[in-house]
């Protein structure tokens, strides 16, 4: 499966004629009878667009890096759309495989239809689907109970999109452009179409609803040796246990990612003191399992994360005062000094949510690439070790569109105190026979 990373290649490919010749050698894949007319707003321009696919939402399966599905009929009931068109043969298969799931809501008639003032135009919108996305993506990573990983899932391809609104997809675009109106890729040395045309003497105005443009990011491992780590928030978990393909198998994961363990008092709650953080969860029915933990980050890598959490415009204020050395509590009677630090492991931060590299298939190439592994708790041993993961897998360039850093946890190893009272009610006295009526007492 090809992980759809490669923007950035400088002229727009096209994957109509693989892909008729998959048709005509693969006729079973040939579900493409969706009409323009009924398309998905949330179809990124290109050849290929969802319109009235159906609801179950397989396509995913065979093409995470090019379909995702929306929650017009609710998350189970949401139609697929595409927001991320193929460019090469191995994406166009891929595609294909994910389309012919849609019962004929899929089609490859784009090139006929879109033009460039439409494509422009989509452009100048793409605010709307963004915060659409951003919004769902946040609501479905807080799913619980059953369906939680489908949800999860759903999020995941929501907030690819994202990525690929803010870095990859200007260029395609840009590229199509050329394409609509020569049908012809781009000459080297060639100048492509903008998007969006400056008026004469005037500065191109930003755009509403996209993200603010990051500051440079010092380079994957640059200054990480500078400094003791720094804590970044207080959060309560309760470590899961983990069998799953290409994950290190343990009956206690800890981490501080919300994709592989449970957050309290909901996935995504960081408190800037412990005493919060316990607060929190006083009134709650909460599992003998879970602990206070603190996530530290290393000085060197503390900008960057905070970087990141800007780029994505996320609501972090509690991580962003840590970060940038604004909050200060000095009476917290539980600072990390009196936690005992369980090891070390790699996160990044993507739109309001921080990835493990454990989720994100590394695990099993470390492991064989770099000589590392995990302890019963999945952590690494150290911070070596963690920085030569995190080093590593910024390096390779097709995982998550993040910036991948090292990070301790501290763990309070005592049950959290709760408060929590179960509602009960006295059951119900049979009624008496009728004859003891005339019965004493």
């Amino acid at each position: 499966m090809d992980d759809g990373n490669h923007d950035g290649l400088g002229t727009y490919w096209d994957p109509l004629p693989t892909a008729r010749r998959l048709l005509t050698d693969q006729p079973h894949l040939d579900r493409f009878s969706g009409h323009w007319d009924e398309r998905n707003w949330r179809n990124v321009p290109g050849p290929f667009y969802g319109a009235d696919t159906d609801s179950l939402q397989l396509g995913r399966r065979d093409a995470p890096f090019h379909l995702a599905h929306d929650d017009d009929h609710g998350p189970f009931s949401g139609r697929e759309f595409v927001y991320r068109q193929p460019v090469g043969a191995a994406q166009t298969r891929d595609l294909l495989d994910g389309c012919a799931l849609g019962h004929g809501g899929f089609a490859m008639d784009g090139d006929d239809h879109w033009t460039v003032p439409a494509v422009r135009e989509w452009w100048q919108e793409r605010g709307r689907v963004r915060e659409w996305a951003v919004e769902a993506a946040d609501r479905w990573s807080r799913a619980r109970g059953e369906h939680r990983e489908h949800y999860r899932d759903a999020a995941g391809g929501l907030r690819d999109y994202i990525a690929h609104l803010d870095h990859g997809l200007e260029e395609y675009l840009r590229g199509y452009l050329l394409w609509l109106a020569e049908r012809r890729p781009r000459r080297p040395g060639e100048s492509l179409p903008l998007l969006e045309r400056p008026r004469p003497g005037a500065t191109l105005p930003p755009t509403v609803g996209t993200a603010p443009t990051p500051a440079p990011a010092p380079a994957p491992g640059a200054g990480a040796t500078a400094g003791e780590p720094v804590l970044a928030s207080y959060f309560v978990a309760v470590p899961e246990p983990v069998t799953g393909s290409g994950l290190p198998r343990t009956k206690l994961l800890t981490t501080a990612s919300d994709c592989l363990i449970d957050r309290l008092p909901q996935d995504g709650c960081w408190f800037p003191t412990a005493q919060d953080a316990l607060a929190a969860c006083a009134p709650l029915d909460v599992p003998a399992a879970a602990r206070l933990y603190a996530l530290l980050v290393p000085a060197g890598h503390a900008a960057a994360l905070a970087t990141d959490i800007r780029a994505a415009d996320g609501h972090e204020p509690v991580l962003l005062a840590r970060l940038d050395g604004r909050a200060d509590d000095p009476d917290d009677p539980a600072t990390p000094e009196r936690g005992h630090q369980l090891g070390w492991e790699v996160l990044g931060y993507d739109h309001g949510l921080l990835h493990s590299w454990l989720c994100n298939d590394l695990y099993r190439e470390a492991v064989h690439a770099l000589g590392v592994d995990t302890d019963d708790r999945g952590l690494l041993s150290g911070r070596e070790a963690a920085e030569r993961v995190a080093t590593w897998a910024n390096g390779l360039g097709d995982t998550k569109p993040v910036t991948w850093f090292p990070a301790a946890l501290v763990e309070w190893n005592a049950p959290i105190e709760t408060h929590f009272e179960p509602i009960t009610t006295e059951a119900p006295r049979p009624p008496r026979p009728w004859w003891h009526r005339f019965t004493a007492g």
